[in-house]
């Protein structure tokens, strides 16, 4: 009964931090942010019950790191997270676009089931401390 009320409390401190980001955040910034409160195996089990779920979305950085934000609109069996992704060369955010990404045509055998698409430059923030 203990570990299923920490298993709940540790989803519902991810959810309200994945939920409170304005940015995608990748595993490292969650430990950090969270300082403890959840240990790094959990974490990773975590974000991939909610992305198995359709609750979040990961998001491969072109640093080859995962990142992770919240899904909208979507469940366990559909996706619904083909947007643009941008990253900030200066502060090195991730951020969620609400651009949609079309699925290109294919030749003929080859099947999409998921696109990534980064675009880099500077955000809104740094540009305006430059």
């Amino acid at each position: 009964m203990e570990r299923q009320r920490r298993n709940t409390r540790s989803k519902q401190l991810m959810m309200n931090l994945l939920d409170s980001s304005q940015t995608a955040l990748c595993h490292e910034e969650i430990d950090r942010l969270l300082a403890g409160q959840i240990d790094r195996v959990t974490i990773y089990r975590i974000l991939q019950g909610f992305c198995d779920q359709g609750r979040a979305h990961k998001i491969t950085g072109d640093n080859g790191k995962a990142y992770y934000a919240l899904c909208h609109d979507c469940n366990a069996e559909e996706h619904h997270d083909d947007h643009l992704h941008f990253r900030c060369t200066q502060c090195r955010k991730i951020t969620c676009l609400d651009v949609p990404v079309a699925v290109p045509a294919l030749p003929t055998g080859y099947t999409a089931s998921d696109i990534s698409c980064i675009v880099s430059g500077c955000c809104p923030d740094c540009h305006n401390r430059i």
